[in-house]
């Protein structure tokens, strides 16, 4: 299985490729950090996460997936739904905002089909296994988007797993603590580096060999925080970050896990 960090600057974009072929991509980026995005000259969507398909040869996606309804999250993918018109549109649960509410619209005008997910779900991606960790059956979004309404997955291929985060913080992660699962190969780190993610206790449970963090050059936000990188290096996991990196990539073949200098083509000829 490949996994891709792709550089979207100061956003998410993940891109899953199974062994069969099957194709997933965790968010599309986007600008700004909140639930409201200001009118942009520039789509993440269509001229970055778009062109990074399009070069790979992708030209439909199987599942697309929304994390939460930040913008820097979900941004770029009204642009990715009209380019790659999805199987299906994974979802969390977010509060109804006027950019999540046009995104649904979008999928419905395309004929995507929305699947909508709670922890202790599981799908199958070819022959990968995906399990729902967040949110919980009982959580109640604010009414806002926020960075707790993260969808969770954990994808498994045979001994070798990735743990998506999205943006999820302490509050989620501690209950996740709960979960017997939650062991993974590579970790992608939760919100950008943020102090509010990949707490001691989480990230020792976890125990990751690798970890990515998605972020933006100099950005303003100080992430990812040199603390977060301390704790990773006193836990043994080696860390690509892509304000350092640029687009970083994994291939997990199921009994090992390592990065990718050539993102995965040699993979996929």
């Amino acid at each position: 299985m490949l996994v891709e960090a792709i550089d979207v600057g100061q956003g998410d974009s993940l891109l899953l490729i199974a062994p069969d072929g099957k194709t997933m991509l965790v968010d599309g980026g986007g600008f700004g950090g909140g639930p409201h995005q200001a009118p942009q000259d520039y789509d993440i969507g269509e001229e970055v996460v778009s062109q990074v398909l399009w070069s790979r040869g992708i030209r439909r996606l199987d599942v697309v997936v929304v994390s939460h309804a930040h913008s820097d999250h979900m941004g770029g993918l009204p642009a990715v739904l009209r380019n790659f018109h999805p199987t299906e549109l994974w979802v969390g649960n977010n509060p109804h905002s006027e950019a999540y509410n046009a995104l649904l619209d979008e999928a419905a005008s395309l004929q995507v089909h929305v699947r909508s997910l709670r922890a202790g779900d599981e799908l199958a991606f070819g022959p990968a296994q995906v399990n729902v960790l967040a949110p919980f059956r009982d959580y109640q979004p604010g009414a806002e988007p926020g960075n707790n309404d993260s969808l969770v997955l954990r994808v498994a291929y045979r001994a070798t797993s990735v743990l998506l985060e999205g943006d999820a913080e302490k509050p989620v992660e501690d209950a996740m603590l709960a979960e017997p699962g939650l062991a993974s190969t590579l970790l992608k780190v939760g919100h950008h580096g943020s102090l509010s993610s990949t707490r001691p206790e989480f990230l020792a449970r976890v125990a990751p060999q690798w970890a990515v963090i998605s972020c933006g050059l100099r950005n303003r936000y100080g992430h990812p925080r040199k603390e977060v990188l301390r704790e990773l290096e006193s836990a043994k996991v080696r860390t690509y970050s892509t304000d350092v990196n640029g687009a970083a990539c994994f291939l997990l073949d199921g009994k090992t896990a390592s990065p990718d200098l050539a993102c995965g083509w040699r993979a996929l000829r």
